[in-house]
């Protein structure tokens, strides 16, 4: 695995910015799944950022979130698709910012990728702790609900919508994350839109993490994470959009 760091100059100056954050870049995904867990609320607390708050869905419980996200040829200059895996605890958010409420906010504790132009571009311009992973590959089921990821250490999560006939609906909004680069702290901001499919529905089944490195490295106590959250899957042939902005610097 390798750090890359680079400039990006693209950035447009005329985009509008959001909280005061200067527009960076939009992102266009073919292919996006996010499942969210329950897992302990001690589990995670040693990976996060001293005043980052794990947000309790009931008491003693944390959320951890996984996403795999296929990117559009061309994005980065790259010819062919690439790959992106995250893993994050969900978080509060800083509410004193002048946005629309966040219907997200995520720390993020570890990125893959593998695209070296990826992880160039993302470490200098948001400040996220992404790893180069030559060997990380993905295999998108033919219907585009579940997903299986893995690289040279190994299988790391198999995701799988609970839904025979999920229902995919346009969705607008905008979140923030914490991120731990470099030594520091920074905090970011980011809109999204596109169709996906959202369930509360299925508590069980349907996800399996592995004991990777993308967890172990942060004590994230995989084991436990039985019951599923939440699942997001984006609708068959249709894209759906990032845009993010310049972050914020905590110390």
């Amino acid at each position: 695995m390798h750090y890359g760091c680079g400039v990006d100059e693209t950035a447009s100056t005329s985009e509008p910015s959001l909280a005061g954050r200067a527009f960076d870049r939009q992102w266009d995904i073919d292919f996006h799944i996010s499942f969210t867990f329950e897992v302990p609320l001690a589990g995670v607390l040693g990976a996060l950022p001293p005043g980052v708050v794990p947000m309790e869905p009931v008491p003693e419980l944390a959320l951890l979130n996984v996403i795999h996200a296929r990117y559009v040829p061309g994005t980065l200059g790259e010819s062919a698709m690439f790959d992106e895996v995250v893993c994050s605890v969900v978080v509060q958010p800083d509410l004193s910012l002048d946005m629309p409420t966040p219907r997200q906010t995520l720390c993020v504790l570890d990125v893959l990728s593998n695209s070296q132009s990826f992880v160039r571009t993302k470490i200098p311009t948001l400040r996220m702790p992404v790893r180069y992973e030559p060997s990380l590959r993905a295999s998108v089921a033919e219907d585009r609900l579940g997903t299986e990821v893995s690289d040279d250490h190994g299988p790391i999560f198999a995701l799988r919508c609970g839904e025979s006939a999920p229902r995919y609906k346009d969705r607008a909004f905008c979140g923030q994350y914490f991120a731990p680069c470099d030594g520091s702290r920074f905090h970011g901001v980011w809109r999204w839109w596109g169709s996906i499919h959202e369930s509360q529905r299925h508590r069980r089944g349907g996800g399996q993490l592995h004991p990777h490195p993308l967890f172990t490295r942060h004590g994230v106590p995989i084991d436990a994470a039985r019951d599923c959250y939440l699942q997001q899957v984006s609708q068959p042939q249709a894209q759906v959009h990032m845009k993010t902005y310049a972050p914020a610097e905590l110390g």
